[in-house]
């Protein structure tokens, strides 16, 4: 049985773990090759460690496989850039390729949902890259499309696509 919790510092590594690999499996062909080989997971895991050190608005959940091996996280929180009609954000949701389909994507999903709803957040807001293959997993959840921006990652220019859920206490697919 798959288990979702609250992530916390010593759980850097194995986040960034997950982290590094989605990107590498999810965006060759769109982010560039030297930007994703130029990934490491101490860098990443530094990153990790310190912001779930820090206090804040900020939650991670993690999702386990039934070793207690992290496969997935998401973290959720306060908009981090305006958006009309949105409250709160999804800043991500990573999960590797071999437990997609299994509901755990949509577990993680449900628990940062609920954390904002329980935090007094009323809507929510995802940036995923308009090239991102795994989109759909948000439509199906019932996000729209609310927005665009362009942002660069490596040198080239992308297209952000903001996903939302002007009324988290509805969101479609939720158990």
């Amino acid at each position: 049985m798959n288990s979702i919790r609250p992530a916390v510092p010593e759980d850097a590594p194995a986040i960034a773990r997950v982290h590094v690999d989605t990107w590498r499996s999810t965006y060759p062909g769109i982010v560039p090759d030297a930007y994703l080989a130029g990934l490491s997971y101490a860098a990443s895991g530094a990153r990790w460690r310190q912001h779930l050190e820090q206090p804040g608005g900020e939650l991670t959940f993690v999702a386990l496989d039934p070793a207690g091996v992290v496969i997935g996280f998401a973290s959720c929180g306060s908009l981090r850039e305006p958006v009309p009609g949105f409250d709160g954000e999804l800043y991500g949701l990573y999960l590797l390729a071999a437990w997609h389909g299994c509901g755990i994507g949509r577990g993680l999903f449900t628990h940062a949902a609920h954390n904002l709803i329980q935090r007094g957040f009323r809507s929510m807001l995802l940036w995923v890259l308009r090239d991102n293959p795994t989109r759909a997993f948000y439509e199906h959840l019932g996000g729209e499309p609310v927005g665009e921006k362009t942002i660069e990652i490596g040198g080239t220019s992308l297209i952000d696509v903001a996903y939302g859920w002007p009324e988290l206490g509805i969101i479609k697919g939720q158990d």
